[in-house]
């Protein structure tokens, strides 16, 4: 995937965790969930969706893309990167969005937004990968196909995410 060298944190330091400790969660422990416990869903219920119905879809059908065909790429064009240009990285050099890296920080995928609430992570396949639910700290829980809960964005103290497994391991970050 070919990301513009502004957007591409291994042409841009300032995006790039392993050379801006401002937002690398191992340097930061204001962006680290096991060091900040409103960002751990295992100790914040309020972002957890085992103990909050809201952001929970098996619990909520608005918030369920199997249920609601306004978040759901197969049933809606406008949030389907296959049959949308604007919102497909590779067919659009001016693309957006949020890229996903992994913490070599080569890209993994891209998100497009459903809606104020709902993002959808795709890989450069175009294939759905999971999707998230907003949450009040404005980090995402993240789900997969199953609607489990599957990781957690959290926001990186700049203008991006890291994204973290449920023992709060860091995977990956999103920029």
């Amino acid at each position: 995937m070919n990301i513009a060298t502004n957007r591409n944190p291994k042409f841009n330091s300032a995006i790039n965790p392993k050379l801006n400790s401002t937002i690398n969660p191992k340097f930061n422990s204001t962006i680290n969930p096991k060091l900040n416990s409103t960002i751990n869903p295992k100790l914040n219920s309020t972002i957890n969706p085992k103990l909050n119905s809201t952001i929970n879809p098996k619990l909520n059908s608005t918030i369920n893309p199997k249920l609601n065909s306004t978040i759901n790429p197969k049933l809606n064009s406008t949030i389907n990167p296959k049959l949308n240009s604007t919102i497909n990285p590779i067919l659009n050099s001016d693309f957006k969005g949020y890229f996903m890296f992994d913490l070599n920080s080569d890209p993994v995928g891209f998100v497009v937004e459903a809606n104020e609430k709902i993002i959808i992570l795709f890989s450069f396949e175009l294939n759905v990968i999971s999707f998230g639910v907003k949450h009040i700290n404005g980090g995402y829980s993240i789900f997969n196909s199953e609607n489990e809960f599957i990781s957690h964005f959290e926001k990186d103290s700049k203008t991006g995410f890291n994204n973290f497994d449920l023992d709060n391991g860091w995977i990956a970050y999103i920029k």
